[in-house]
């Protein structure tokens, strides 16, 4: 018998309390200062008959001859290569009616908007990959730019995709990440209609703030007219609204406020869940805000407060640390992004970069002219990552963001840590305060 290669000590508040958590199969142990440092010297004779039933029955023990790489590269490689889902993120526009200086498309975007001939032919693409691969699913994001400068071909897309699913017996969602702004109820109720049960919305801070990170291109703040579109959508359950949180040096106690003032404003939006998104800007348009962003090892705090702030104030939060088999679902052999030209690319990151070029959708509505890039991002294995290979966290990031990689590195092969490290440790102490509260009330 030994020890899963893959089970995390995590310190407690209490100096003497710690958790034992398997980042393969979630077991989560609530163990004192003794059995945690026999599970870190991995000294089985050392714990006590209860410990090690328990410990086995959990995988935390594992047999010798159990090879935990070869499971993870099975489960792995299922995950990539499932083909009953499809899903796209479609760029109606790289246009923006925003100016926000951390955008990691940059300031000085393309315009280049998407027309409905090519509408047709992005439709065409998705219904010949659904109908290659017998999927049972398709998925569609709209996304920019700002998508809803040019509503009028994501609706057209929308009814399009979803026709031929309903025909075809095939399930059929969708969803948005917009800045907000050019939302109304009319539109919502176009998207609802359309399977549409996910929007992100973005606020940084309050008033004061937002309206200095989040500016129209004439300077005028957007902050009123994103409050208005969420007061509208707080009162759909039906649709989960996301707002996010844009957060670095300069907004952080923004971010505190706003969490705490928001009622202010005349919206109780605490039926929309709030996801804090950790400003980050290495090799990317805006490198040169990089020295307002969080270090690695600062996130896991950054985040564990927050999350514990906005729960007080009445915000859904439920944090449970999953199991990752790939850090991002672009891995997914049917998963693309394509922008208004038809250019086919993983990342909406490399949008406009031909080194991430993967290839293009033709006239026919096929993916064709595959580049290296395609290839070599579809071979990204992290168990022949020195580093990933020996890494606890590895089932919870999947080998990391190969953007984050590429850019550090010029490969996509190396490890692209990000909010990973110290920030598990968070969410496991999250996750064992939520049932301890449960427990309580």
């Amino acid at each position: 018998m030994k020890f899963s290669k893959y089970n995390l000590i995590v310190p407690g508040k209490d100096e003497e309390q710690f958790f034992l958590f398997n980042t393969f199969n979630g077991s989560c142990f609530n163990i004192d200062r003794l059995t945690a440092d026999i599970v870190r010297k991995k000294s089985i004779e050392s714990l006590s008959e209860e410990n090690k039933e328990l410990f086995t029955l959990s995988n935390v023990i594992i047999q010798d001859n159990i090879n935990e790489d070869h499971i993870f590269a099975y489960l792995q490689g299922h995950v990539r290569y499932d083909t009953k889902k499809v899903v796209s993120t479609v760029l109606l526009t790289l246009d923006c009616n925003l100016r926000c200086p951390y955008c990691f498309q940059g300031l000085d975007k393309a315009t280049e908007t998407m027309t409905f001939d090519q509408a047709d032919k992005y439709v065409s693409f998705i219904i010949n990959t659904t109908k290659k691969n017998d999927a049972k699913s398709v998925f569609i994001l709209l996304f920019g730019g700002e998508p809803l400068i040019n509503v009028d071909v994501g609706i057209y897309i929308l009814e399009k995709i979803k026709l031929f699913c309903d025909e075809n017996d095939v399930a059929f969602s969708s969803g948005i990440i917009t800045n907000g702004t050019l939302l109304n109820t009319q539109i919502i109720n176009k998207l609802y209609d359309l399977n549409c049960r996910m929007m992100q919305i973005t606020l940084d801070g309050i008033k004061s703030i937002h309206d200095t990170r989040r500016m129209y291109k004439s300077g005028k703040g957007s902050f009123e007219d994103i409050m208005g579109v969420l007061r509208i959508l707080n009162d759909n359950i039906d649709i989960n609204t996301v707002v996010r949180v844009n957060v670095d040096k300069m907004s952080l106690d923004g971010t505190y406020l706003l969490l705490e003032d928001i009622g202010k404003y005349g919206a109780n939006i605490t039926n929309c869940y709030v996801d804090f998104g950790i400003v980050r800007t290495e090799g990317t348009a805006c490198s040169g805000y990089s020295k307002n962003c969080f270090i690695e090892t600062e996130i896991g705090d950054v985040l564990y407060d927050l999350w514990n702030y906005a729960e007080k104030q009445g915000f859904r939060y439920n944090i449970k640390p999953g199991r990752k088999f790939f850090y991002c679902g672009l891995y997914g052999d049917n998963q693309y992004t394509i922008t208004p030209n038809l250019d086919v690319y993983k990342c909406w990151e490399h949008v406009g970069n031909p080194e991430h070029l993967m290839g293009r959708i033709n006239e026919h509505g096929h993916f064709v002219d595959q580049t290296h890039a395609f290839y070599d991002w579809m071979s990204v294995d992290p168990l022949k990552n020195d580093t990933c290979k020996v890494c606890v966290y590895l089932p919870t990031c999947g080998g990391g963001c190969g953007t984050i990689a590429y850019n550090e590195t010029g490969s996509y092969h190396a490890n692209g840590c990000f909010k990973v490290k110290g920030t598990i440790e968070k969410q496991v102490l999250k996750f064992v305060e939520g049932i301890v509260k449960a427990k309580n009330e």
